[in-house]
C-alpha cells in the first residue's frame, strides 16, 4: 500500500513538473514572439527572401497591381445598364472587356503621350548644357542689389546660385538616366513581362479560389486569422493602387496643362515627372518641382516664381484635399517610415524600387499590426505605463 502511494506521489510530481515545463515553454514562446529582436529577425529574413527572388517576383507583383487596377473596371462591365434594364455579363466576359479597355487606353497613351514625351526628353537632354550656361551667366543683381543691406546673406551669393544650378542639372540628369535605364531593363525583361496580363487575368477570374488555396495551407485554428490578414492586405493594396492611379492621372494632367499655360517648354516631361512624383510620397513633389523651376528660370527669370507658386498651390491641394478623399487612410505610414522605405528601395532597385517601396511597406505594416501588435493580452494604457 505504501509503495502504491509513493508511486502515485511520484506520478503527481512528474505531471506537475511537465505542466510547469509546458507553461514555461508557452510563456517563453510568447515572450520571444513579442520581442523586438524576433520581429526584426523575421522582417530581415522576409526581406532577404524577397531580395533574392526579386527577378522572379517582379512579373507577379506587376500582375497583382494590374489585377487590382482592373478589378473595378471588370465589376463595372459585369452589370451594364441599358435603358431601364440591366444586362448581367459573365465574369470572364467582363474581365475580357476590362482588358480591351485597358489596351485601348495604353494605345492612346503610347500614341499621343509616350511618343511625344520621348521626343521632348531627347530635346531636354540636348538643351540642358545651354540652360545651365544661361543660368550661370544670369546677372543676380536683381536678387541682391546691395549686399550690405542684407548681412545675413553671404556675399558670394552668385557662387551659391551657380552651385545650386549645377546640383539641379546633375539631379535632372540622374533622374533621366535612371528613367532610361529602368526602361531598358523593362524592355530587356520583356519576355518575363509577357506573362503579366495572363497572370492578371487569372488573378481576376479565380481570386476566390486562390485566396482559399492560400488559407488552406495553414492549420485549421489559424485559418480565420490568415483570412483576415489576406483581406486586410487586399483592401490596403486595392486602396493604394486605385487611388494612386487616380491621383497620378490628375497630377499629370494638371501639371502638363499648367506648365504649358505658363509658357514653359517640355510640358509633357514635367507632367510625367508629376505622375512619378505621386508614387514617391513626401519627397516626390520636390523632385517634380525643382526641374520645372530650373527650366523656367533658364527661359525667363521672372517666370520661375510663377512656376514655383503654381507647384506649391497644386501640391497643397493634392496633399490636403485630393489624397485624403481618394486614397483614404489605408496607407497610414509615418513620414519617417516612408522616407526610409524609399531610400532602401532606391538603393536596392533604383526607380523601380522606389515605385514598390510604399506598397511593400504598407504590407509590412499590416503584418506587424495583425501578427504582433494585436497580442492576446491587453496592452497597457498610457496612464498605466
Amino acid at each position: 500500500m505504501i509503495q502504491k502511494i509513493k508511486v502515485f506521489l511520484c506520478c503527481c510530481r512528474a505531471r506537475s513538473h511537465m505542466n510547469y515545463m509546458c507553461n514555461f515553454s508557452i510563456k517563453s514562446i510568447k515572450l520571444l514572439r513579442n520581442s523586438t529582436t524576433f520581429k526584426l529577425a523575421v522582417a530581415a529574413g522576409v526581406s532577404f527572401i524577397l531580395y533574392e527572388l526579386a527577378t522572379f517576383l517582379f512579373p507577379i507583383l506587376l500582375a497583382i497591381g494590374l489585377a487590382f487596377a482592373l478589378y473595378p473596371v471588370s465589376n463595372m462591365f459585369s452589370k451594364i445598364t441599358v435603358g431601364q434594364g440591366t444586362i448581367h455579363l459573365s465574369r470572364v466576359v467582363a474581365i475580357i472587356l476590362a482588358f480591351m479597355a485597358f489596351g485601348m487606353f495604353m494605345f492612346f497613351a503610347v500614341t499621343f503621350i509616350l511618343l511625344p514625351l520621348f521626343g521632348q526628353i531627347n530635346d531636354l537632354v540636348a538643351k540642358l548644357p545651354d540652360y545651365t550656361t544661361k543660368v550661370e551667366s544670369t546677372n543676380m543683381d536683381w536678387l541682391l542689389k546691395d549686399p550690405s543691406q542684407y548681412p545675413r546673406l553671404p556675399y558670394n551669393f552668385e557662387t551659391l546660385i551657380d552651385d545650386a544650378m549645377t546640383w539641379v542639372m546633375g539631379f535632372m540628369g540622374g533622374i533621366l538616366r535612371n528613367l532610361f535605364k529602368s526602361t531598358m531593363d523593362i524592355i530587356a525583361n520583356l519576355v518575363g513581362l509577357i506573362v503579366v496580363p495572363f497572370l492578371a487575368f487569372y488573378f481576376l477570374k479565380d481570386w476566390r479560389e486562390l485566396r482559399l488555396m492560400m488559407i488552406n495551407l495553414f492549420t485549421y485554428d489559424t485559418q480565420p486569422k490568415v483570412a483576415h490578414i489576406l483581406d486586410e492586405i487586399g483592401r490596403t493594396l486595392s486602396a493604394y493602387i486605385q487611388g494612386l492611379g487616380k491621383l497620378s492621372l490628375i497630377a499629370g494632367a494638371c501639371i502638363t496643362v499648367g506648365v504649358a499655360i505658363l509658357g514653359i517648354q517640355f510640358p509633357l516631361v514635367f507632367g510625367f515627372l508629376a505622375v512619378m512624383a505621386e508614387t514617391v510620397p513626401v519627397v516626390g513633389p520636390l523632385m517634380g518641382a525643382v526641374p520645372a523651376v530650373f527650366i523656367a528660370y533658364s527661359q525667363n527669370t521672372s517666370s520661375a516664381f510663377s512656376v514655383a507658386l503654381f507647384y506649391l498651390v497644386f501640391y497643397q491641394i493634392d496633399g490636403n484635399i485630393l489624397m485624403p478623399r481618394i486614397m483614404g487612410s489605408k496607407i497610414d505610414l509615418h513620414p519617417v517610415v516612408l522616407i526610409l522605405s524609399l531610400l532602401i528601395g532606391a538603393k536596392l532597385y533604383g526607380i523601380l524600387g522606389m515605385l514598390f517601396a510604399v506598397p511593400v511597406a504598407a504590407v509590412y505594416r499590416v503584418l506587424y499590426k495583425e501578427l504582433w501588435h494585436s497580442s492576446d493580452e491587453p496592452r497597457p494604457t498610457e496612464t498605466e505605463q
